[in-house]
């Protein structure tokens, strides 16, 4: 009879209080040298400080808080030791948190032993260490053998002892099989690293073994030849292991790539819908199938969606605001749960999730794993959430998820970072026109207008060129306020402004200097252009249509400067020749 070599390694299993997982426990005797089974943490801490266990299974559906607790205790004292976790689709508030503080692996509370075996045999690399012991005497009867290898084709060492190696595998030439003179070609090789053969067990079966063989010399002087014999399939392990690593560390690195553009379009981006938009969108450039969408809540828990490029309508699986505090949890797994309780939460097969029209969308697209992650503001008074769909079964380690809630925490401040600069130059413009503008007419002040003047007399004295001013003021305009009120007064300076604005170049600026009173600086303009331009406002003003029954007329006083002219006798100058144009009647110019 086949003895079944079981597994060299004491795993510590707590949980064996439920009836499943008491006989998932008690089949892993079977195939595991020592396991050891407690019912609760308090025993299970107490165990595993008197046998120094190589793997802990830890059962998450019984005093899950108190299990995360252990595991955490666990990991503080050893950073290598394996801790498997099994856990049913009720109890998902506990696994993220298990993985975070250390978990190496999780299954459904549905896993049999087998899988349980299999997460064994890859994490303590026995696919990859069972290398096989033969040793062959010059008449080719087996001379030694080890345990692995008897254990291997079912038998027990002490039958396979001077056994002729023919009698249990035919050697490779090629495709062929060679069925004899396997001792003499293994003699004349002497050493070779690349032998393939196929060895026949005890049963009958016939199994493909690689290995390497050298010749050595006994004690005395008799050549005998000693080869490593292992399965083929550790190889296609070893490469499958490897490929997988590889696509993990791809998928981290897309993560990390991810996460990096979502921090310089916050930098770069001027708008925080639009930056919620396009980071969005981007998630299948970490892998094709992965999809996801922002819930933004505020403090009466009310949320919006945020997504667009999505195989699934969410606007309409999600009511606009959709009201947290009346919705069924169960409905939105684990998105609410995620919201009320400010954890990361998953589920790797939503098949398992209760039944609602929510997951029946998301089934009927092809989601098939759900995460969703707390988004941390600087604002305690927000809920959000982001949600990630795979379309593929996924799980996840503590790497993983501390990107992903880094992705997320990343995109909300980001989010608020472009509020907040928004806002802020929104604020700095408003500041900048209360400290530049006009606040009736909306043209410039006369403290911005002096700033103007004053740099363009030092740009005249550099380069050597001339501009002019025009100094005008509404006739009669105290009249105007005494008979029809100062709203009729406001009225008439802001259509006079916008008159004139109209009319002027963009390197003009039309400045209000007080009262009635208003500056035009003309850049690099000779008097005789100005006295021009004056003209052309001076009857604009008169024949534009007025709102008031009396007519609205300007009086010009025009200046060039001329160089070493300060700015107060510039300014003097056009004023007097403004009041000279009145005193010969108004409506007029003088320069």
């Amino acid at each position: 009879m086949q003895v079944t070599r079981k597994l060299p390694v004491k795993i510590l299993f707590i949980g064996g209080d439920d009836t499943d997982r008491y006989h998932l426990a008690e089949s892993l005797k079977e195939h595991v040298e020592k396991i050891h089974v407690v019912k609760d943490t308090t025993e299970g801490f107490r165990i595993l400080q008197e046998i120094d266990p190589d793997g802990i299974v830890v059962d998450l559906d019984r005093s899950g808080t108190d299990r995360v607790e252990l595991i955490a205790d666990i990991r503080k004292r050893s950073a290598e030791i394996p801790i498997f976790v099994t856990t049913s689709c009720e109890n998902i508030f506990d696994l993220a948190d298990a993985i975070r503080y250390g978990a190496t692996r999780y299954f459904n509370s549905e896993a049999d032993s087998t899988v349980l075996l299999e997460a064994f045999r890859e994490t303590f690399k026995f696919v990859h260490n069972d290398f096989f012991f033969i040793k062959i005497a010059p008449n080719g009867t087996l001379n030694d053998a080890s345990d692995a290898f008897a254990d291997y084709l079912g038998y027990d060492r002490k039958e396979l002892l001077e056994k002729p190696v023919e009698s249990l595998l035919k050697p490779l030439v090629g495709d062929r099989p060679v069925t004899s003179g396997m001792t003499e070609r293994l003699f004349r090789l002497r050493k070779s690293e690349n032998l393939h053969a196929l060895f026949r067990k005890k049963s009958g079966e016939e199994c493909l073994l690689g290995g390497t063989v050298k010749t050595v010399l006994n004690d005395d002087g008799m050549e005998f030849l000693e080869t490593y014999w292992y399965p083929i399939d550790c190889l296609l392990h070893s490469h499958h292991d490897i490929k997988n690593r590889l696509e993990k560390e791809n998928y981290l690195k897309s993560l990390m790539r991810y996460h990096a553009y979502i921090s310089q379009e916050a930098v770069r981006s001027d708008n925080a819908e639009t930056f919620l938009q396009d980071v969005l969108d981007r998630l299948s450039a970490i892998h094709p199938g992965i999809e996801g969408f922002l819930l933004m809540g505020h403090s009466d828990l009310s949320l919006k969606c945020y997504t667009r490029s999505s195989s699934v309508d969410f606007e309409r699986l999600f009511p606009a605001p959709l009201a947290i505090k009346s919705a069924a949890e169960n409905e939105y797994l684990p998105i609410l749960a995620t919201v009320k309780n400010n954890r990361t939460l998953f589920v790797d097969d939503i098949t398992r999730l209760p039944e609602s029209p929510f997951i029946y969308e998301l089934r009927k697209k092809g989601a098939v794993t759900i995460l969703s992650i707390p988004v941390h503001r600087r604002s305690p008074r927000y809920n959000d959430v982001l949600t990630i769909l795979f379309h593929h079964r996924h799980l996840f380690d503590r790497e993983e998820l501390d990107l992903w809630q880094n992705i997320a925490d990343t995109m909300g401040f980001g989010y608020e970072s472009i509020q907040m600069r928004v806002e802020r130059d929104a604020l700095i413009e408003k500041l900048n026109r209360m400290a530049h503008i006009d606040n009736l007419t909306g043209v410039i002040n006369r403290y911005r207008g002096v700033e103007l003047l004053e740099r363009e007399i030092d740009r005249a004295k550099r380069y050597r060129k001339s501009f002019s001013i025009l100094f005008f003021d509404i006739d009669k305009f105290k009249k105007i306020n005494d008979t029809y009120g100062h709203s009729v007064g406001d009225r008439v300076l802001i259509k006079t402004a916008e008159t004139i604005r109209t009319a002027l170049r963009s390197t003009d600026a039309l400045i209000r200097w007080g009262g009635e009173e208003f500056l035009i600086l003309l850049p690099e303009t000779k008097l005789s252009d100005a006295v021009h331009l004056a003209q052309k406002l001076r009857k604009r003003i008169e024949q534009r249509e007025s709102d008031i029954p009396i007519p609205v007329t300007a009086s010009f006083g025009v200046a060039e400067w001329k160089p070493d002219q300060s700015l107060d006798t510039l300014v003097s100058y056009a004023d007097s020749k403004m009041y000279e144009a009145k005193r010969q009647g108004r409506n007029r110019i003088c320069y």
